[in-house]
This record gives C-alpha cells, structure tokens and sequence, in this order.
C-alpha cells in the first residue's frame, strides 16, 4: 500500500503538533506491514521529520513554498497532482487542523488535535477565526476518516464540525519511554544548571508562550501567591518560545513581587527536555484548553509530580495521577503549588500514580491505532 504524508504546519517539531509528526511517523517506520511512504516536507525540515528507515521516501519542497499562504495554496492546488504521480492509496495529513485539501483523489485521513480556538476568547485574529468557525469544519468533513487524540476533541468534532460519529476515530497520544523515564535528580540539576544556568528547587511549565491560551498570567500571579504564602525557595521556570501575546506573559513577569525568581528558557532542545522535567520539583500545566497535553505525560514519564488543570482534555489524560485545580482561579493555582511543594506525602503518591498512567500510553501503541485507520480508510477507494 502507498501512502502519502504531509508534515507541513507541524512547525518544524517546536510544537506539540511537531512533536507529535516526528514521533509518530518514527513509530509507524517501525511497523513490518510492508507499506510505501512517501513523505511531503519543507527541505529544511526532513530531519526532523523524515524517519531513517526504508521505504519511506521525501518529496522536498523548496523555501518559495514557506509562507502559511503559499502552503495552503500548494495543498489545494498541488496535493492532488503529488498524490496521483505517486499513486497513493490513502493520503495521511498529520496536521489536519492546521492544513487541509478541499479534494484529494485517493481516500484521506486527517487528525485534528483541537478546537481551541473556539474555547478560549481572543486566542486569534478575526481572518483566523473565521477559518477556523466556518472553512475548517467544512474541510474536515471532506475526509474519509478523522482522528483525533482525545475523547474531548471528539465531543468538538461532532457538536462543531457535525463528523458522524462513525468517521471519528481517538488514538491517544504516547510517551518515548527510553527517553522520558525516571533518572537521577542530582544529576538531572547538573545538566540544567550547566546548560541553563537554573538553579534548583523550581516549577516547570513547558509550554509556549502564548496570551492567553496557556494562561501564563494567571500561573505568574498564583506563584508569586504561593510563594509569599509558603515562604518557598522555589523558581519558576517558562520553557517554550515566543508566541502570540507573549509580551504580555513577559509584562505579567516584570510585575511579580518575585519577578526575580521567574526564568524564560525559550524553546528548549529535545535532548533536555527529560532532565528538565526529572530535575523539577513539580510539573505546573495551568493551560485553558488542550486537545491533549503531552507535556503532562511526559512530566509523569519522568516521575515528576503534575499540578493541571481540570478542564477539557487534561483530566482525562491525567485521571487520578495530577493534582487538579481551576485554572482561571489564581487562588486554587496558588493552593495546589503550595501543597505540591510542602507536602511530602502527596508528592510521593502523585509520582507512583504517574509513573503507572504513563506506563498506559506509548506511541507504539498510537502508531498502530493509526495504521488501522489508514489501512481502512484505503479500502474505501
């Protein structure tokens, strides 16, 4: 069977919708069932994207297609055309909520990781949001089948984008284990403090810096809350790069009683990302609206004890391994870092919770689910 793959709008891997192309084409690479792929990517991306095994072979597209416009037009105008010479049988866009074609001569499979947009107030512009409202729910029923990566982005699809429920299919995200695991934490703050310069005991939030969806802010006021509270030695680390509204992330910070206690890393390399998490003392994820939350699994992975929110698709991920709080009240933020840092005994038991509902999520496991959907959705021709 030859299917075709799209990475464009994966923000070449320094997302979570990055993150998830690179792990997921890498643990589909891995599956004996004798497949072609053929992958379309931006040149500058492929290693990032492109797994090293055979069979899969890149179409590289030069840097005149870069543009967000001019990359929504390739997918109308040319997507056919690529996937007719390669004669594909099922076309795979792991970006489907980000890019998609209006038609597609072979069977097509779309993921779409969220509706956020529509859950958080002001999160874009209005061009945007009319995509987002009107465009997109059109070009999502256009697919042979959807995936998406939560049972909360399921219930959006069929209140929003009104997909029969028997075109939806959820393949939960997974964890590299051999990457993320426990480890020493001495040796952990070592490696952070020679490549970061951040000294330990801190609060992790790994997320990038967008206002408000991310809800930094309020995540700045509870800390400085908290830490007035408990008397806490604590910093509070942002990682993630600059986003829409981060100015005003960074204004919130320069406000802080302890603005002095509080580190932008910016995008932070992959390779440091598990002592990052092993190294904290806890994992804060305070975000509005997640289609799933990987940092969360990851932090668990990690044997980092998780504080997150209690809303959308975040208690689902997390069950009864995080500590949950309101993330539009600053006080019940401020609460839950106070007793995630002063309470032993829950820590403890947040780390064992964790470690075992990591142990249930594994990108094998996604990588087949989605082969299953693929394989399906290409017998419809």
């Amino acid at each position: 069977m030859n299917v075709g793959v799209t990475t464009f709008g994966g923000d070449g891997g320094r997302s979570g919708i990055g993150r998830y192309i690179t792990q997921l084409l890498r643990a589909l690479a891995t599956l004996d069932n004798g497949a072609q792929w053929q992958v379309a990517a931006h040149a500058d991306e492929a290693s990032v994207f492109m797994p090293d095994a055979p069979h899969w072979k890149l179409s590289a597209l030069s840097g005149r297609w870069r543009s967000p416009v001019a990359n929504v037009a390739w997918h109308q105008l040319s997507l056919p055309s690529w996937c007719r010479a390669g004669k594909q049988d099922v076309l795979f866009l792991p970006a489907g909520n980000r890019r998609l074609p209006w038609r597609c001569p072979c069977p097509s499979v779309g993921v779409v990781h969220d509706f956020s947009a529509l859950h958080v107030a002001a999160k874009y512009d209005p061009a945007r949001m009319f995509y987002i409202k009107t465009v997109l729910p059109a070009l999502i029923r256009r697919l042979t089948h959807v995936i998406t990566i939560s049972e909360s982005s399921r219930q959006d699809l069929l209140d929003y984008a009104r997909v029969p429920a028997d075109r939806i299919t959820v393949t939960p995200l997974g964890a590299d284990h051999g990457f993320f695991n426990p480890g020493d934490r001495g040796r952990a703050a070592s490696a952070v403090l020679e490549q970061t310069g951040v000294t330990a005991p801190y609060l992790l939030y790994v997320s990038r810096l967008e206002h408000p969806g991310k809800n930094h802010v309020r995540l700045i006021r509870a800390f400085d809350e908290a830490k007035s509270r408990n008397d806490l030695p604590h910093r509070l680390v942002l990682a993630g790069s600059d986003w829409s509204g981060s100015d005003q992330v960074r204004a919130a910070a320069g406000a802080a009683r302890h603005r002095d206690s509080i580190t932008f890393l910016g995008f932070v390399p992959g390779a440091l990302l598990p002592d990052l998490y092993r190294a904290a003392d806890a994992v804060v994820f305070p975000s509005l609206f997640e289609g799933f939350g990987l940092p969360v699994l990851e932090a668990m992975c990690c044997a980092t004890p998780v504080a997150c929110s209690n809303v959308s698709s975040l208690p689902e991920v997390a069950g009864d391994a995080a500590l949950l709080f309101n993330p539009m009240d600053e006080g019940d933020i401020a609460r839950a870092i106070g007793r995630i840092t002063t309470e032993p005994a829950l820590r403890a038991d947040l780390v064992a919770r964790g470690l075992g509902r990591a142990a249930l999520h594994t990108w094998e496991n996604t990588a087949r689910l989605t082969w299953k959907v693929l394989s399906n959705a290409a017998k419809t021709a």
